[in-house]
């Protein structure tokens, strides 16, 4: 009952391959019919033949059961091979289903639990369910096939036998039972151990550069050896428990089998039963209860489903992000004489902390924003509300006159590009990380956008040209370069408004400029909302909104800011400047072979 249960919550994941399942599984059941029919020929063939000297059976006898056994073999491999692909598919098809909800989860979520809790559910548990459904739940279709054909015929041939094996079934159905609860927490323990240990390993292979350079190795080893220690003595525990499972049903089964030996020989020697009787039923009663052990060994695969499944429902129950499906038209136009952006009274939310609490503003098409304020301010939280990765608990963003509430994500991605401050590249060819901003654009319209973002010269220098491979998260190319395959995206992309989130503040300031120079271009005819340590170009703008914990404080143009002596920007303005005069002094450059000592000294005066 147990496996139907999840059988029926698995089916609506999968049943799109239903038409091939139906057909794997016919095949395996017409294959074990070939095989069940087997017994009887041999009983018939001792019987008739050998001791009954019907010799003109002997030939159709042999035929029939060769042709039976050629049949099983064929059927047999095609359903290995239906089965096979069916596992592969299967586990592909629930990771689409898993990865489509990953895309609809709030960005905050998903950061919230990294990346080994989603690497562990689309790695082990959807391939332990497409595991479950092409082998165990086939083994156990086949296995309950093989015990109700072998029961009709020990009842057909001796029901006094066939009572005897029903005896013995419940034992062998209620010893799972007492493993369930054990097994059932211990492979929970294992799969939990096993997400952690990723999480961190993950951790581990991103973080080798500060584990070398602190010297973390050690460290590093006596953190993952403890965790180890929890996983192995989990999973030795749980092995303990499905072995103990399975053996107490090998010797429930090995004992029936001796009492039946031992009540038909008697009756063999009494002649009341012949020896082909004695070995069909033999044969027929391990067909029998042979499923029943073989479901012992299942047990511990049952509830490793159990587990998976329960995991893999718990994430597809978590609440998707605030944002229709179906609202306004991803083509649909904003009104010209309204704001292109603006937000009024927003409140957002982060647990239980207020992270934006009512920020007002409002820009026109092409105006640019500057949202300047210290770390923790609120600026990132008012980029991401506005890209709909946080909730709205009060208040509204507008684009164009259409609410928030309206939107879908693919009315934003039209709408909207970004800049971050560290730019996500793919493993693949420079050509496909740009054309991530319209996928459909030719190489032509990719080279040009790469143009625009300075990228050209360097593409032009490479003998592949768009099509070099770039490594892990973009490896080969320098800060500077990897933003500017994000601009190029944006240039690509044509949107409407542009967020430049500290696009620059992980860069040097030679990079800086020549990126800055990429943005300049970028943001024409743009509205623009940008978040950046830059004075010049804080100052550029036409509106300079100032942030203070959650809330805009002081609004204006840089002119206007100075001439009011807004307290908080000129507090801003005199922690950048010393921050800029910071950063001028660390760029005087020392000669390259000048020796370590004398490259601590100061710099004379």
């Amino acid at each position: 009952m147990q496996s139907i249960r999840l059988f029926m919550r698995l089916a609506p994941y999968v049943r799109i391959r239903w038409p091939l399942t139906a057909a794997a599984y016919a095949c395996a059941l017409l294959s074990l019919t070939c095989s069940l029919v087997q017994p009887y020929l041999f009983l018939m063939l001792i019987d008739r033949v050998l001791t009954g000297g019907e010799k003109e059976l002997l030939a159709p006898l042999l035929l029939a059961s060769g042709g039976l056994a050629i049949g099983s073999m064929l059927l047999g491999t095609v359903q290995a091979a239906m089965f096979r692909y069916l596992g592969i598919r299967h586990t592909l098809d629930l990771r689409e289903v898993i990865l489509a909800h990953l895309r609809r989860l709030p960005m905050a979520e998903i950061e919230r639990h990294g990346a080994g809790k989603y690497s562990a559910l689309m790695g082990m548990d959807t391939a332990t369910m497409g595991n479950f459904l092409n082998h165990v739940v086939k083994e156990l279709l086949t296995q309950w096939y093989t015990l109700l054909f072998a029961l009709a015929v020990i009842f057909y041939l001796d029901w006094q036998l066939a009572l005897a094996a029903l005896a013995v079934i419940p034992i062998l159905l209620a010893i799972p039972r007492m493993f369930r609860s054990l097994i059932m927490r211990h492979t929970g323990a294992v799969r939990a151990h096993n997400e952690e240990i990723g999480t961190y390993l993950y951790e581990s292979i991103e973080g080798s550069r500060e584990i070398r350079v602190h010297g973390l190795e050690r460290w590093e080893r006596e953190r993952n050896e403890a965790r180890y220690r929890n996983l192995v003595g989990a999973s030795v525990k749980d092995t303990l428990y499905r072995v103990l499972s399975a053996h107490s049903g090998s010797l429930a089964v090995s004992g029936i089998v001796v009492v039946v030996y031992g009540f038909g020989s008697g009756r063999v020697l009494d002649g009341t039963m012949t020896i082909g009787m004695l070995v069909a039923l033999v044969s027929y009663l391990n067909n029998a209860l042979a499923p029943v052990q073989a479901m012992n060994h299942f047990v511990g695969e049952l509830q490793g489903g159990e587990v998976a499944m329960k995991r893999i429902e718990e994430f597809l129950c978590s609440p998707e992000e605030p944002m229709p499906r179906q609202g306004v038209a991803a083509e649909a136009k904003g009104q010209p004489w309204l704001p292109a952006v603006e937000a009024a009274s927003l409140t957002v939310l982060g647990g239980e902390q207020t992270i934006l609490d009512g920020v007002d503003f409002a820009l026109k098409e092409g105006q640019t924003a500057a949202f300047v304020g210290r770390s923790g301010s609120g600026k990132s939280t008012l980029f991401r509300a506005i890209l709909g990765f946080m909730p709205v608990e009060t208040g509204l963003i507008r684009l164009g006159g259409v609410p928030h509430a309206a939107w879908t994500r693919e009315f934003l991605n039209r709408r909207i590009g970004v800049v971050f401050q560290e730019s996500f590249l793919f493993a693949g060819s420079i050509r496909d990380n740009i054309a991530i901003g319209r996928l459909d654009a030719t190489d032509e319209e990719i080279y040009e956008a790469a143009c625009k973002a300075d990228l050209g010269t360097w593409i032009d220098s490479q003998p592949a040209g768009l099509a070099t491979i770039l490594g892990h998260r973009g490896d080969g190319l320098s800060g500077g370069q990897r933003q500017r395959v994000a601009i190029a995206r944006v240039f690509l992309q044509r949107p409407e408004v542009l967020i430049l989130d500290e696009p620059t503040s992980a860069l040097d300031r030679g990079t800086e400029g020549q990126v800055l120079q990429s943005l300049a271009e970028l943001m024409k005819g743009k509205t623009t909302l940008m978040s950046t340590h830059r004075l010049q170009t804080v100052e550029e703008a036409d509106m300079i909104y100032v942030m203070e914990a959650g809330k805009v404080t002081d609004k204006g143009s840089h002119a206007d800011l100075l001439q009011r002596g807004s307290a908080p920007y000129l507090a801003m303005l005199s922690r950048q400047s010393r921050i800029s005069e910071a950063d001028s002094f660390e760029d005087v450059a020392l000669p390259s072979d000048l020796p370590l000592e004398l490259s601590k000294r100061e710099l004379p005066a």
